[in-house]
């Protein structure tokens, strides 16, 4: 006896969530699952399925990112709100036609993952595509696109002349492009030390790991995860300076994740560590509280990578984690950049750069694609993570684009 569809969708949502590559690539059924439902109604089911599925490790990720003073109700409907948002299109684009669903399917992906469904749009269908596609670019994404529709109208006849297009194209490029020789991302384990409770002490010793590991390291480009340095300043840049010349007179640049706060008058308390974790090189204790006329700024803040060294430059996150970090409603915010631009010249190459979220999404990926990149840079800061499966998507989803096209990566983690 055949499950019912919305049970099966559940399944595929929940292969999803695993971040394997092979569940990431059976997301590609879903959409039929939805428009060959007998109603509107059960194709919304269909896809709410899917996505409970694939979106569980919302859940205990929400929970760990906010910390232990918030509900976990809060985790809870932040991953139905998401789910019942994302599965919103498959109603509108069903049609009691299968012949339509060949255009209505890559219609409604198109709408999961363009703003404003885009901002939250995890587990599309399309970052399989590298993994069935490789070195394809553009046409690989279409051809995924088609696939949806195909499975749809044609199931069996599709299904066979997807997965034999499928090993042909794996065939044909059976290894992702290696990283050069000349670049190097270097995970780190330094917790959480850019949430909740300040400590001076904690920063210290990062920046001065940071410093080292980036000094030693035999690379040109050397890429630190997202926001080892949770503040990044002008008293930061002077802390730095001895370690940022001795980089510029070898050669390097380093891409370091941190925080840079906004330019307006202060009206919250940010504050800068810079002066107290130079003192800490001669201090044997920690003072407890902060000297009086310490740098403040305005709570608003840019998410990003600080370049420095051979090179010197900000990279702006443009997809901040919506409600933790981009929230319109709280002046301590991440402003969203959705036009931003998506890669920089770095050591050479065209670079699009990803941070953390941005891994788990599309619309990035899309906008970067329209500038040609070269390389792939991957950030992130996972602590919060580790006992999920996100970290694993995240990776695959880099690992998939870099296949789709046809370019290297490296991917720097902080747990």
């Amino acid at each position: 006896m055949a499950l019912p569809r919305p049970t099966a969708a559940l399944f595929v949502g929940l292969s999803v969530s695993t971040g394997y590559p092979i569940g990431i690539s059976a997301s590609v059924v879903m959409p039929a699952m939805a428009l060959r439902a007998k109603s509107r109604r059960s194709a919304y089911e269909s896809a709410v399925s899917y996505y409970a599925g694939a979106l569980w490790p919302l859940i205990p990720g929400a929970k760990n990112f906010f910390g232990p003073q918030v509900s976990p109700f809060v985790a809870v409907g932040l991953w139905a709100v998401s789910g019942l948002l994302l599965a919103l299109p498959w109603p509108l684009v069903w049609s009691p036609s299968l012949r339509h669903a060949l255009w209505r399917a890559p219609v409604g992906l198109a709408l999961t993952v363009i703003p404003p469904l885009g901002v939250i749009g995890w587990a599309s269908p399309l970052t399989a595509a590298g993994f069935l596609f490789p070195t394809t670019g553009w046409c690989g994404l279409l051809f995924c696109a088609l696939l949806t529709g195909a499975l749809a109208v044609w199931p069996r006849r599709a299904a066979v002349a997807g997965v034999c297009t499928i090993v042909i194209a794996n065939l044909i490029h059976p290894a992702e492009p290696s990283a050069p020789s000349d670049w190097r991302a270097i995970n780190t384990h330094f917790g959480g030390i850019a949430q909740f409770t300040p400590n001076p002490l904690a920063e210290y010793q990062a920046a001065e790991e940071v410093q080292r590991e980036a000094l030693s390291a035999r690379a040109s480009v050397i890429v630190f995860p997202e926001t080892v340095v949770p503040y990044w300043t002008a008293s930061t840049d002077a802390f730095w300076k001895q370690t940022l010349a001795e980089l510029k007179a070898s050669g390097k640049t380093v891409l370091i994740g941190a925080r840079i706060p906004a330019s307006a008058p202060a009206t919250g308390p940010v504050y800068d560590f810079s002066a107290e974790l130079a003192a800490l090189r001669g201090a044997s204790s920690i003072a407890s509280t902060r000297a009086p006329g310490a740098e403040k700024w305005s709570p608003g803040y840019f998410n990003g990578l600080v370049i420095r060294g051979a090179q010197a430059a900000i990279f702006e996150q443009r997809l901040p984690v919506p409600v933790a970090m981009w929230n319109p409603l709280r002046p301590d915010s991440a402003p969203l950049r959705l036009a931003g631009p998506g890669v920089i010249p770095i050591g050479g190459k065209r670079a699009a750069i990803l941070i953390c979220y941005e891994q788990l999404i599309t619309w990035p990926v899309l906008t970067s694609m329209l500038q040609r990149p070269q390389i792939l840079i991957g950030a992130a800061n996972d602590y919060w993570a580790v006992n999920t499966p996100i970290p694993r998507f995240q990776r695959s989803a880099v690992q998939s684009w870099s296949r789709l096209l046809g370019i290297p990566y490296v991917l720097a983690v902080n747990t």
